[in-house]
């Protein structure tokens, strides 16, 4: 009977292991998953934000006559609403994100993300990004 319970514990060992193995490499693989979609949210968030300030608020033109202003107002409405994260800073790396990158992300990601509010880009998400921030090619 010892050889018996000894197997048993040595059976109870392995599969306590697998179980152990197999629950670290899926929570780093949902982590991973996270953080990337976290990541790709943020780009497209503050793309977009950036966006709305030079199209909407500018006119397309790289500053507006009032564009400290706009962006100063709207910081400060953002704060309230949200708190940290939209300083005046914050806003004008957004703005000056959507010039730099602005041909590379595709009006259809942008308005499915930031117009429509679908769900619908987050499946062009998981196979990859749908613009490429490189700047070489």
């Amino acid at each position: 009977m010892s050889d018996d319970f000894n197997l048993d514990i040595m059976q109870t060992d392995t599969k306590l292991e697998k179980l152990y193995t197999d629950s670290v490499e899926l929570i780093n693989y949902a982590r991973n998953i996270v953080v990337n979609h976290v990541n790709t949210v943020q780009i497209m968030t503050y793309y977009s934000l950036g966006r709305w300030i030079v199209e909407t608020q500018q006119m397309g033109e790289t500053r507006a006559k009032y564009g400290s202003k706009v962006i100063k107002t709207l910081s400060e409405k953002l704060q309230k609403e949200f708190g940290k994260g939209f300083s005046e800073d914050t806003l004008k790396n957004a703005r000056k994100f959507y010039l730099t990158y602005k041909e590379r992300i595709s009006e259809t990601v942008f308005n499915l993300f930031a117009i429509e509010k679908s769900e619908t880009v987050f499946s062009l998400f998981e196979k990859e990004p749908p613009y490429s921030l490189v700047l070489w090619k």
